[in-house]
């Protein structure tokens, strides 16, 4: 499996090894897989202030997720498409920003996608419209219009312990909320666009919310 490591946010340089995302076992009546979670605006973690993050795995061993509203500065699909190698590509679909998936493994790229596209690096979960490719030849599918519907390049993920995310649940540091393709992948140039978006769905006022997170 051929991969991106993002080196500094001028210079993307392929890189062949495996990657190794975590695979959570579940009891699907009690797991946010697929779910969104909205930061409450007093999050005190400055790394997801603001953030959406998607959870594309939830269960007894912890958690994985992608923050999807985070612009990488000066990144964009064209960086990292010529750093694949790939000489043709659409202009509309190399001016994409890249994201910053969260701070875990963040020299690593992961593309989070529509399911109708799968290959032998990709994991799906069950139930679920998204899937997960770490293989650089999406990419270039993609360039060539051969890849999914849409997907999401981004560095890095978010990771929580065994019981580490219910924790932070009952501190009310997340509100939770249904995730579709078309949020996931909405444009998002400055970050703020999903999360303002996510908050009007859930019925909620972003200039009134206090401290009291929960499920919406």
């Amino acid at each position: 499996m051929r991969a991106i490591i993002y080196q500094n946010p001028h210079i993307l340089t392929e890189a062949a090894f495996p990657l190794k995302i975590p695979r959570m076992t579940y009891k699907r009546t009690n797991s946010l897989q697929g779910h969104l979670l909205l930061a409450m605006p007093d999050m005190g973690d400055p790394r997801f202030q603001r953030s959406v993050i998607y959870l594309f795995s939830h269960g007894a061993d912890g958690a994985m997720g992608f923050v999807i509203n985070q612009p990488a500065k000066g990144a964009t699909m064209a960086d990292i498409l010529e750093a694949a190698g790939t000489q043709t590509y659409d202009a509309a679909f190399a001016a994409r920003p890249v994201f910053i998936g969260g701070p875990v493994q963040k020299d690593n790229g992961f593309v989070l996608h529509t399911a109708d596209y799968t290959t032998d690096d990709t994991q799906t979960t069950d139930g679920q419209p998204l899937a997960l490719t770490l293989s650089i030849d999406i990419l270039t599918d993609a360039a060539r219009g051969e890849g999914p519907k849409d997907l999401r390049f981004l560095l890095g993920y978010a990771g929580w312990s065994a019981g580490q995310l219910e924790t932070e649940l009952q501190d009310n540091a997340w509100l939770i909320g249904p995730a579709t393709p078309d949020i996931v992948f909405m444009p998002d140039k400055d970050g703020t666009a999903i999360y303002a978006h996510c908050a009007a769905a859930m019925g909620i006022d972003l200039a009134q919310l206090s401290h009291s997170g929960g499920e919406a």
